[in-house]
């Protein structure tokens, strides 16, 4: 998995559609598009996900109407068990893709965690030595936690697209 997708809970199978339509449109031929187990999750492998993400964004600026199930677009950089420890350390690693100069904030999505969000945050803000900016930051470190496993990512904020916020400045 390098790419989740979000939508209404129960629209999953037409938000695949819809997402496999725009992914042709792109040029992409074979995208694997699964279920997640948790309500209005899609997990996706394709090539070059932040190029497509990309490509996206401008999609939904150019033809805001078009799309109506997909909700939400989030890169994948690593995924790990659903263990503290795994967590903070696939942290630290990516806290590397954040320059000493630049923001950050976390951002945490969490489905049947065994860790309350603040005890994620702390753990994740102990082993990333980087300014925190909430209001404007330069990058942001994404969790999605999925039951027993968790998604992560580094990301500038125009990496991770909400439809909803993409719509209302088209």
């Amino acid at each position: 998995m390098n790419l989740i997708v979000t939508s209404q809970k129960g629209s999953e199978a037409k938000a695949s559609a819809e997402f496999k339509e725009i992914a042709l449109q792109h040029g992409l031929r074979k995208v694997s598009i699964e279920k997640s187990a948790f309500d209005g999750i899609l997990e996706l492998e394709l090539e070059e996900p932040r190029v497509f993400v990309a490509f996206l964004r401008e999609y939904v600026r150019s033809e805001p109407f078009r799309i109506h199930f997909v909700q939400r677009i989030i890169p994948v950089d690593v995924v790990v068990d659903t263990v503290l420890e795994q967590i903070k350390e696939a942290a630290k690693v990516l806290g590397n893709q954040i320059g000493e100069g630049e923001s950050f904030k976390i951002e945490i999505d969490e489905r049947d965690s065994p860790y309350k969000r603040r005890e994620l945050i702390d753990a994740i803000a102990d082993v990333v030595d980087r300014k925190v900016n909430l209001e404007s930051p330069d990058k942001i470190l994404q969790v999605e936690v999925l039951g027993e496993y968790t998604a992560m990512c580094v990301a500038r904020p125009d990496e991770i697209i909400s439809i909803v916020k993409l719509k209302r400045t088209a």
